[in-house]
């Protein structure tokens, strides 16, 4: 499956164009993006400092495999009823009613939108907890196997609530996009980041010392609390922006009619994205062997020996997020900024100035891939300790979670140039191809996660295997299919050439990083603070190992390495 941390797909260059309210008088488009991407940078942060409160608080145990579970389902929603449709389908309906109607109509649609989708989301909270209910009811078993279900049931149901609330916070966000104020937006995931912060820090040890069963309740319900504490910020902007909340449940209007008909399709394409994800969930949790729990279990009449332990959803995902923090600094704004200049490209049918971009922007994707993956490759347990080897997260589950890290490593330089691959397929006015690959790669990696996740040596990692082999096959089949589309050749010869060259200075980095780790660590250990050795350790062999890539890629002549460099350095 395509990394799960892709964002929503972003519509062509032309499309923007025609929905895009003009700017205000005197906006600053650079200033305002600069602040989006301090805000963002500041939102990973505290998310990271999230984790690793909840790795110290919960380690790699059922009770953290249960939270991350229960966390997701909210969040495949955002996905699905938020961030997607909102961005594709709400933002240009109603800047276009906006811009033809007049406010009075723009708010009136935002009010009708607001309840239809309240109401949606409200009936989808219903049924889900109506089967929890019907799960929770029927399924017997050994008291303990009962108790780790009803963690799971309870802790997903006092989540559910959490749907909402995120779903009509981006309506909100997606607002105000639409009148050009970024940045309360940007902020509200810090707000929640920071109520669980306190939580896992401050109030659930209070209220229930040594009992890490009963805190991760009081974590669920601040999420809740934090959900609605979000709304209550956005809508104060709101009002500063003079905009009146509204709830009138509408269905014959035409524009929200025409608002739904591109819903379909959004939720499609991250339907199959978010779905995925979510079966790797499901699959890891229906094969892991809880506690106290039957060691055989059985599908259709078919018995087996359960493959994972307890911990096995926890940490396949801190795996991924270390990998998705270097890929959303790094990447993600590189793909984004080089997407207006493919769909210039593109609608003038400049094709070999079109291919020269994105060949450029493809290799340096993946020369900034290579690197961040090489060294999450070698300091893979390095990296886990550093950030999450504190209280209950102990040694072991560093090295279990560093050998996943490592894997995701491997591939992230995949995970790079899919994004620009994709780019190029959007700059083409083609949002359809990307998803019928992954609709495509979907069976193939449920296939490959089911069967590797029995090999012994292998168990848990099979996730991070199939993710980075149908990212290589995403790379691959979309790369062939623009040849044909365009008949330019992306991947020529010189950039073949250049690409090898970048592999030889990343083994280069990786062979020196680690001759230098033992007399390194020697050095560290002797650093009275545990948290300052670690981060001496790490950060120290970091600034080596990115030396010595940038060095050899100098020495290979690589182009990627001067385009790195500030304009006045060049």
């Amino acid at each position: 499956m395509p990394e799960p941390g892709s964002p929503p797909p972003v519509p062509p260059a032309a499309e923007i164009g025609q929905h895009a309210p003009p700017p205000a008088p005197g906006h600053n488009v650079v200033r305002s993006a600069k602040l989006i991407a301090v805000c963002t940078l500041l939102s990973r942060v505290t998310g990271l400092v999230r984790d690793m409160f909840l790795a110290s608080a919960f380690g790699l145990a059922w009770i953290q495999d249960a939270w991350v579970y229960a966390f997701q389902i909210p969040n495949l929603f955002r996905r699905l009823f938020g961030e997607g449709a909102m961005a594709a389908a709400f933002v240009p309906t109603f800047t276009r009613v906006l811009e033809q109607d007049g406010r009075a109509a723009a708010w009136k649609l935002f009010a009708r939108t607001l309840a239809l989708l309240t109401v949606a989301v409200s009936t989808v909270i219903l049924l889900i907890g109506m089967v929890l209910g019907l799960i929770a009811l029927f399924h017997g078993g050994p008291p303990e196997a009962t108790a780790a279900r009803q963690l799971l049931l309870t802790l997903t149901a006092v989540m559910l609530p959490f749907m909402l609330t995120i779903c009509v916070l981006a309506l909100f966000s997606s607002l105000l996009n639409c009148l050009g104020s970024f940045v309360p937006a940007a902020l509200a995931p810090v707000v929640l980041n920071l109520a669980m912060i306190g939580a896992i820090r401050f109030a659930a040890p209070t209220w229930f010392p040594g009992r890490p069963e009963a805190q991760v309740y009081i974590v669920a319900v601040t999420v809740v609390a934090a959900g609605v504490l979000q709304l209550l910020l956005l809508w104060l902007v709101l009002r500063q922006h003079g905009i009146p909340l509204g709830w009138e449940l509408h269905w014959s209007d035409p524009a929200v009619r025409r608002m739904l008909g591109l819903v379909g399709p959004v939720l499609l394409g991250q339907g199959v994205l978010a779905f995925g994800v979510y079966l790797d969930a499901q699959v890891c949790i229906l094969l892991t062997q809880r506690a106290g729990g039957p060691a055989v279990g059985s599908w259709f009449g078919l018995a087996f020996e359960y493959p994972l332990r307890e911990g096995a959803l926890s940490a396949v995902t801190y795996a991924q997020r270390l990998y998705q923090f270097p890929l959303g600094v790094l990447v993600i704004s590189l793909a984004t900024a080089a997407l207006p200049a493919f769909s210039r490209l593109a609608t003038h049918a400049q094709w070999p100035a079109w291919t020269g971009e994105v060949r450029q922007a493809l290799r340096l994707a993946v020369f900034e891939g290579l690197l961040a993956g090489i060294m999450m490759v070698v300091l893979s347990v390095q990296l886990v300790r550093l950030l999450f080897e504190y209280g209950r997260f102990g040694p072991a589950d560093s090295l279990r979670a560093g050998q996943i890290v490592a894997i995701y490593g491997l591939g992230l330089w995949a995970f790079c140039a899919q994004h620009i691959v994709i780019r190029a397929f959007y700059s083409l006015q083609d949002v359809r191809t990307p998803l019928w690959i992954s609709i495509g790669l979907l069976p193939l990696n449920m296939g490959l996660n089911l069967m590797l996740i029995f090999v012994p040596r292998i168990r848990e990692q099979a996730f991070a295997y199939s993710t980075c082999l149908t990212a290589l096959l995403l790379v691959v089949i979309g790369l062939f299919l623009l040849h044909r589309r365009t008949g330019m050749r992306i991947l020529n010869g010189c950039t073949l050439r250049g690409m090898l060259a970048m592999v030889v200075a990343a083994l280069g980095a990786a062979a020196t990083v680690l001759a230098l780790q033992p007399p390194w660590e020697g050095i560290t250990n002797r650093i009275p603070s545990v948290v300052a050795g670690r981060a001496f350790n790490v950060f120290g062999l970091l600034a080596v190992g990115t030396l010595v890539y940038l060095l050899l890629g100098a020495l290979l002549r690589l182009p990627e390495v001067r385009l790195l460099l500030p304009r006045r350095k060049r």
